[in-house]
């Protein structure tokens, strides 16, 4: 009864003199492309883009003041390719409000996908946050088209890889576009690349994968996923566009079904081991598991 009555003293104390209490709170950040702490929130759209290399592109970072926070943070941001600019139009923001960041490339930035870490700081208070977005950086629109040789290529249950190789090998970062049609609801076929190991021997690695649960998925090191769920159907065409960085040993996928938009199936994805070390990629294919009779036919295949 004695600490209540102590504790109850102190405070009628603080409040004659004029001060206040005034709890602190941390905010956890909502998903990709938002952060916070007890002073404001981060949050920027879009949290992924494309730009075509000698382009730039912009997100917009909305900064929100929590518990009365008025203080001035400044923004930074720092690229994991060197060839990408990241600068902002404010540099600060005071209290709540907006900066646009614009991401700067140049013709000769290489196709990649660069992973972009904004952090807002309050220097009088110490408090900071970080959150990250996404550059997919495709080669420059003025670069010829290759076309590797054949139109289609057709893959059968059972019958192994079908391939097509590269003319010139790949050594660099690179897109390729190609349309896939399955000829089953629900199969098993992979799309991906051929690669010779400094010892010359051949590897094949499924990238994308018609799967047994009827929808499109992509391979991340060892496993398959996808962020966005995409069905596919019996003798519907999806049209594809993988962004490669053979240096990073990672790429980038996105699908389009037929009527639909371009989505994101996934990022900064590890390259199997079976290829990883690997000092070129020679050639592309497609491989149908499972079930008999089921074909997988792959199109336009198209380097960049």
């Amino acid at each position: 009864m004695r600490t209540h009555f102590r504790w109850l003293a102190m405070v009628l104390m603080l409040a004659a003199a004029g001060c206040t209490i005034s709890p602190r709170r941390t905010v956890v950040g909502g998903g990709p492309g938002s952060s916070g702490n007890s002073e404001f929130s981060i949050t920027v759209s879009p949290t992924s883009q494309i730009i075509t290399a000698g382009n730039t592109g912009s997100y917009t970072v909305n900064v929100q003041a929590i518990n009365g926070f008025s203080g001035t943070f400044s923004l930074s941001a720092s690229a994991s390719n060197s060839n990408v600019v990241a600068s902002f139009n404010p540099t600060s923001v005071q209290g709540s409000g907006s900066s646009t960041l614009t991401i700067t490339t140049s013709s000769s930035t290489p196709a990649t996908t660069s992973t972009i870490t904004i952090t807002g700081a309050d220097s009088s208070s110490g408090q900071s946050s970080n959150v990250s977005v996404t550059a997919v950086i495709q080669a420059g629109i003025s670069t010829a088209g290759e076309k590797t040789p054949g139109e289609c290529v057709n893959a059968a249950a059972g019958a192994g890889i079908q391939s097509a190789g590269f003319s010139p090998a790949r050594t660099a970062g690179f897109s390729a576009t190609f349309a896939a049609t399955p000829s089953a609801s629900v199969m098993e076929g992979d799309i991906g690349f051929s690669s010779r190991s400094a010892e010359r021997q051949r590897a094949f690695a499924g990238l994308i994968r018609f799967s047994r649960t009827g929808t499109i998925l992509v391979r991340d090191g060892d496993s398959f996923s996808a962020v966005t769920r995409v069905r596919y159907a019996a003798g519907e065409t999806y049209h594809f566009r993988l962004v490669e960085d053979l240096p990073a040993v990672s790429y980038t996928v996105f699908v389009t079904s037929p009527g639909g938009a371009e989505v994101l199936l996934g990022s900064n994805l590890e390259i199997p081991a079976e290829q990883r070390g690997s000092p070129v990629l020679e050639g592309w294919g497609a491989e149908v598991r499972s079930p008999g009779g089921a074909e997988l036919t792959v199109c336009g295949f198209t380097l960049r």
